[in-house]
């Protein structure tokens, strides 16, 4: 028997297409292995574009931006957080977080402007200290909170506020024209709040320092710090200006990253008490003079003077 299956000589026809099959298989193999070698290749290019950082890892805590700069504050609560550089209006830091939580209970409350998680509020306004309770007074509410150039246009600011979706609005007087505008756009707007006016609830507008004097009562919410925190909108350099959607974790590791002693030198141990006063000029509604100017310096509660 094994002799006859040795002496089995396969056909001429069938050893043909042994072999064409056989070249086809080791066709298929060395394109896959090309294919291997070429992604390997890419995957080692790709590590070398990785640029690490000289100073490590950065420990990024899952909170929510306000929680974050404002921490530790009662340590400071009587020393001097924003100032206004034209007026000289002043704000403590217990002040201004003070400010902030009245501001984040007026926007929920029914009696106030009954504004709802995940709501847009927007903020039309120069660098003035009242853009940090007007702004965290939100965030702390739950809210996303956009900021337009109070340079705009009336039509530039109603087309930025209208395609973010803002529902209430934060100005002052000589720019109410401008909310007005876009209320009469609006079908469900909720109010505005007038920095330096007073109440005229039959417009719907709510004077800022009146609307924090009456305290109001509200439940606020636990915040996600992965959901939108701020709205910023692209100067529109080569085009429309278009909104970014940047969460509260987003801005904590950008905080966390300049919170570095190597960076900040008001993380060396020898600043630590130390305290300075710093004057800002890039407006707070970009978002490097918010971020990297405005929280930082209250991260750290030095003293900021803004320029309107």
């Amino acid at each position: 028997m094994i002799s006859r299956i040795l002496a089995f000589t396969v056909p001429a026809c069938r050893r043909a297409g042994s072999r064409a099959v056989l070249g086809e298989l080791a066709t298929r193999s060395n394109a896959c292995g090309s294919a291997v070698v070429l992604s390997q290749r890419r995957l080692m290019s790709h590590e070398r574009n990785v640029v690490q950082s000289p100073f490590g890892s950065v420990d990024i805590p899952e909170k929510n931006v306000t929680e974050y700069i404002f921490e530790g504050y009662e340590k400071y609560a009587d020393k001097p957080a924003i100032t206004c550089g034209a007026s000289k209006r002043s704000y403590t830091y217990g002040m201004t977080y003070e400010m902030v939580k009245r501001m984040a209970c007026g926007l929920l409350s029914q009696k106030g402007c009954a504004m709802r998680q995940h709501d847009v509020l927007g903020l039309l306004l120069p660098n003035i200290p009242e853009f940090v309770p007007a702004l965290h007074g939100g965030l702390l509410a739950g809210l996303t909170v956009t900021f337009a150039n109070p340079l705009y246009t009336a039509e530039e600011v109603c087309r930025q506020f209208e395609n973010a979706g803002v529902t209430a609005i934060v100005t002052l007087p000589m720019l109410l024209p401008v909310a007005e505008m876009f209320k009469s756009k609006m079908k469900h707007y909720k109010g505005t709040i007038c920095i330096g006016g007073k109440h005229d609830l039959d417009k719907n507008i709510y004077g800022f320092e009146q609307f924090l004097k009456e305290n109001h009562r509200s439940e606020l919410p636990e915040i996600d710090c992965h959901k939108t925190a701020i709205l910023p909108y692209s100067s529109g350099t080569t085009g429309l200006p278009k909104g970014v959607e940047l969460s509260h974790y987003n801005l904590v590791a950008n905080l966390a990253q300049g919170s570095h002693p190597a960076i900040s030198k008001y993380y060396q141990p020898e600043y630590l008490e130390k305290k300075e006063t710093i004057l800002t000029i890039p407006p707070f509604f970009h978002i490097y003079g918010l971020n990297a100017i405005l929280h930082m310096v209250i991260k750290s509660k030095n003293h900021v003077v803004s320029i309107p």
